[in-house]
């Protein structure tokens, strides 16, 4: 028997019963309500549903855990997950805990001591050379010719277009409406308004990332659907080569189109984090203040931003170069 705990209508988490009470339901919403978008309170509902799941693999019930225990869980986590992803996850717990505690649930909080998972974690993921991003973007124009391919490549090279060099979040691409393209100060922008922590921003266009997001509108109005207002930005194109939904695309495609993307030009089929991850690390390899990258990337802290750099101690250039006698 599953326990539904809402969290946002229609979106509920369900979590097994025999390891959640009816007496921890409310903190487990309070804890979902604490993210400050749809995306962060969906993340939180996946690390409760999988620490009730790892309770149940392991027979425990919640209020019944140790410190051991949770030292336990972490270890699991740290084989399991990405370090980041990992640490939320425990963040979760230690609220969870120490929310119980505060509402004299439990006599003493298990959680108190847990300690983050450290170091660096190679699945946090790479990201594309300059060379390499140059040539997936070319690979996709190569289908321009091939008149059942042609609109999906379009599409496509505009979607990758704006990862790679806007650096937008997977779920800040998807919520875009054609509506929100528009021109300030003499540049072209794009308008963000489903982004991380629910703060509206504006992201500058380069000129060709503009004109691959024209050209992909106009073709799908050439294949018989014109795409304006508050119409998705990025829809799914059938196999005719003609517009398949004017529903906006799902997380999950726009990781397809990019792995598949990455993988047809030869190159190792990173995820759309990873193209974040280029944007930044391309960005600061080029001279642009971390500030800048920062406040592009919409990011609150500049240690976030530095984090998405991946290629820190790459040679070619490095701080000893600098030092000259």
């Amino acid at each position: 028997m599953l326990q539904s705990i809402p969290w946002a209508p229609a979106e509920p988490i369900t979590l097994p019963a025999s390891t959640v009470s009816a007496t921890v339901g409310p903190i487990l919403d309070a804890i979902i309500r604490r993210g400050d978008s749809v995306h962060t309170r969906r993340a939180y509902t996946g690390d409760l549903a999988t620490y009730a799941g790892w309770l149940a693999g392991e027979g425990l019930a919640w209020d019944a855990v140790t410190a051991d225990d949770l030292d336990r869980y972490r270890e699991w986590l740290a084989t399991s997950y990405a370090r980041t992803t990992a640490n939320r996850r425990l963040t979760v717990v230690r609220t969870l805990y120490g929310e119980a505690a505060r509402r004299r649930l439990l006599a003493d909080n298990p959680g108190d001591r847990l300690r983050g998972v450290r170091g660096r974690d190679e699945r946090e993921g790479g990201a594309l050379t300059r060379g390499e991003a140059q040539a997936a973007l070319d690979g996709i124009r190569g289908d321009f010719v091939r008149p059942a391919r042609s609109l999906l490549a379009r599409r496509d090279l505009a979607l990758l277009s704006v990862l790679i060099r806007v650096g937008l979040r997977r779920f800040e691409l998807v919520a875009l409406h054609v509506g929100d393209l528009g021109t300030a100060q003499g540049h072209n922008v794009a308008t963000i308004r489903a982004g991380k922590g629910n703060v509206t921003r504006t992201v500058k266009l380069p000129p060709d990332v503009r004109r691959t997001l024209d050209d992909w509108l106009a073709a799908a109005a050439e294949a018989g659907t014109a795409l304006q207002g508050e119409d998705p930005l990025f829809v799914a194109v059938g196999k005719g080569g003609r517009i398949a939904s004017r529903a906006r695309l799902s997380d999950r495609a726009v990781h397809s189109v990019v792995t598949r993307r990455l993988r047809a030009a030869g190159l190792q089929a990173l995820g759309p984090h990873a193209l974040r991850a280029t944007f930044v690390t391309l960005a600061l390899e080029g001279g642009a203040p971390l500030h800048l990258v920062q406040r592009a990337a919409g990011h609150a802290d500049p240690r976030t931003t530095e984090r998405y750099w991946r290629r820190k101690d790459a040679l070619d250039d490095n701080a000893v170069d600098y030092v000259k006698l």
